[in-house]
């Protein structure tokens, strides 16, 4: 379904309800909006059905970053941004009257996410930043596939991130390096239901002035004021562990909550899923309940 942000629509759906029964009253559920990476190259369907387990104590919204997946591209003139896509979270909550979500970001989603808590730090109930990083660092990617998948992988990944892209190193990269970013093998379904955005793939992955290579929020981290919970996996190539290690060093220690998990890769729940959902449980649970309606 998509919704009206004010001249252009965004792509959601929704697992579970918001208002639960409790005794004569309704107890609203926090809504945990979950926002996917590689802008054009993926979309909200990447993150089906893992996520939708967390709807028996929240209710989950994916969302398609504008540009990507089924959602409407920016409006002319208006270019492709970090700064752009934090502010549709607030434009998106508006128009369906969320409250204080959480707002959870995998990889390029958790760009968007840090973005979002550092420009309206006071408008989550909780961010979470799972597998993710506020400055990309190829060497350190390169380093870790090639640690996993040897002298080949480490040659594909430099090949692909450190240079313009060829459809030779698009498929050596896809074919080599793909495989370790978890050891915990993919659907291979998976990637046929993604609606690829050339566009927005082009703005966001181009080297070397693509959103993805010229980012940088490290210096900003301070000026997030909502409790944060920082999921990262120790075996994630592509957004390598010290990438989560960076994040949490500039954040309020009084608001951050760290996990990191052994033997999990890009997206720990696709290795540890019980673990890794019993963490952003548990991290829900602790930022409090909303009343309850009659």
């Amino acid at each position: 379904m998509r919704v009206d942000i004010g001249g252009r629509r965004l792509f959601f759906d929704v697992v579970g309800e918001q208002l639960e029964p409790s005794g004569k009253a309704l107890r609203q559920k926090h809504t945990l909006i979950v926002l996917h990476g590689s802008p054009g190259f993926s979309d909200h369907s990447a993150l089906k059905p893992d996520l939708g387990v967390l709807s028996d104590s929240m209710q989950v919204i994916y969302l398609d970053l504008a540009g990507a997946g089924r959602s409407d591209d920016p409006p002319e003139g208006v270019p492709f941004s970090l700064e752009l896509w934090a502010d549709d979270i607030v434009r998106f909550c508006a128009a369906l009257d969320i409250e204080k979500p959480v707002v959870l970001g995998l990889s390029g989603g958790g760009f968007v996410a840090q973005a979002y808590a550092i420009q309206h730090p006071d408008h989550a109930s909780g961010v979470v930043f799972a597998g993710t990083q506020a400055k990309f660092d190829p060497e350190r990617s390169i380093k870790k596939f090639e640690e996993l998948g040897g002298p080949e992988a480490g040659k594909a990944a430099r090949a692909l991130l450190c240079n313009p892209p060829t459809n030779e190193t698009i498929a050596a990269f896809n074919t080599i390096c793909m495989p370790l970013y978890n050891p915990t093998p993919r659907n291979p379904d998976a990637g046929h239901r993604i609606v690829i955005r050339p566009r927005l793939a082009d703005d966001f992955h181009r080297y070397p002035d693509g959103i993805w290579y010229t980012f940088d929020l490290l210096d900003d981290l301070d000026r997030v004021r909502a409790p944060v919970l920082v999921l990262g996996g120790e075996e994630d190539p592509i957004t390598p562990i010290q990438d989560s290690i960076d994040i949490v060093e500039r954040l309020d220690p009084n608001l951050v909550t760290f996990v990191r998990m052994p033997g999990c890769g890009h997206g720990t729940w696709r290795d540890e899923p019980e673990k890794s959902f019993a963490v952003i449980r548990q991290f829900v649970d602790g930022l409090g309940g909303i009343a309850d309606t009659a």
